[in-house]
């Protein structure tokens, strides 16, 4: 990758996490169902992986995570479990919050790999493959984040919402299933309409090296 390249990937990259930074300090980013924060974050995390690879999807999965982190640190008040989990179980929430987030990025871009290599979905257009990228991107994000906060943190999840360790996991699926599917939906929409967009401008498609 020459010089000009890898200053347009950079200008790329930082016009996602900045993107990803702007949700997650506003509430565009978060909304509060059950007793985790649903969020649209996963959104540009899931778009970089689609044009730019599996490397660019963990990256902006890393800032997704750290974006979290920062925020429950700098205004502890936006999400009180969140605070409560890093304050109680520090390692875990972190492993949590960043494992969840750059596994996401890195097997939807895998995905998007993949759905480029099957015919049917040639035949039906990249906007097909695109809106199948964001919902399963979206989806994995939920999976990943609640089964890893399910997994670490129970213990905390049942002292801040008051229930026994045994109603924790229905608490959870029950928030996945509530706040999952709107967000999938939403993402497999804005996801195939930003990457089609980008397909107009082929620069947007390199991968990083």
């Amino acid at each position: 990758m020459n010089s000009s390249s890898k200053v347009q990937q950079i200008t790329r990259m930082a016009i996602l996490v900045a993107i990803i930074f702007l949700l997650a300090f506003t509430p565009l980013g978060y909304l509060v169902i059950g007793p985790i924060a649903a969020t649209t974050i996963q959104m540009p995390v899931i778009v970089g992986a689609v044009l730019m690879g599996p490397a660019a999807g963990g990256v902006l999965g890393l800032f997704f995570g750290l974006s979290a982190i920062i925020k429950v640190l700098t205004m502890p008040g936006a999400d009180p479990f969140a605070t409560l989990a890093l304050a109680h179980a520090p390692f875990a929430y972190l492993a949590v919050c960043l494992g969840a987030r750059i596994a996401m990025g890195l097997l939807t871009g895998f995905l998007a790999e993949g759905l480029k290599k099957i015919p049917f979905l040639q035949d039906r257009g990249s906007v097909v493959r695109y809106g199948i990228t964001g919902f399963v991107g979206s989806a994995l994000n939920t999976v990943l984040y609640l089964g890893m906060l399910w997994g670490l943190c129970a213990e905390v999840i049942s002292s801040y919402y008051g229930v026994d360790l045994g109603s924790v996991g229905a608490l959870v699926m029950g928030t996945a299933y509530a706040a999952g599917i709107p967000e999938a939906v939403v993402s497999c929409v804005i996801v195939a309409a930003v990457c089609k967009a980008a397909e107009k401008m082929p620069v947007m498609f390199r991968r990083l090296a």
